[in-house]
């Protein structure tokens, strides 16, 4: 393990061996603000930003587009796209919280994720194609737009 450590690192170790404890905290609180302000920006990039979901999407927007589509095979393209997102939004997840404590999740992609499943489920439950199809171009609209926002990915410091 120690042959792996760089010059730059002994060089940030050197500098924290000096410094107060009350300096260490302030390093700690900076470097857990800066890496949650990456770890928003990497799961907004890893999970919208994904070639394998939008032709996952594109796949999905292509058997509602007929008038008579089969809602099992929807039902079942729905569910891969649901497994890799959250798979996607997980491993990043896990990557920062093994390092950051009391990661809060990216509530952006979580809730956009949770709601958008859920009317798909809900619109399945109903059997209504018309309502499916609706449900599914929202959902891959809102995720395109998620995408394109600049806005979803920029944190306000407090």
């Amino acid at each position: 393990m120690f042959s792996d450590i760089t010059a730059q690192e002994v060089e940030i170790l050197n500098m924290l061996d000096i410094m107060t404890p009350t300096g260490v905290r302030e390093v700690k609180e900076y470097m857990r603000y800066i890496l949650t302000k990456q770890y928003r920006r990497e799961v907004m990039a890893a999970v919208f930003h994904n070639k394998l979901l939008s032709n996952l999407f594109h796949s999905l927007l292509f058997l509602v587009e007929r008038d008579d589509f089969d809602v099992a095979q929807v039902q079942k393209r729905v569910q891969q796209i649901k497994q890799i997102y959250y798979a996607i939004f997980d491993q990043v997840h896990n990557k920062y919280s093994k390092v950051v404590e009391d990661l809060d999740s990216n509530e952006v992609v979580r809730e956009f994720g949770r709601i958008s499943f859920e009317n798909l489920e809900r619109a399945f439950k109903q059997g209504q194609l018309s309502l499916i199809r609706m449900e599914v171009i929202n959902f891959y609209q809102e995720y395109n737009k998620l995408g394109k926002k600049m806005d979803a990915r920029q944190i306000v410091a407090v």
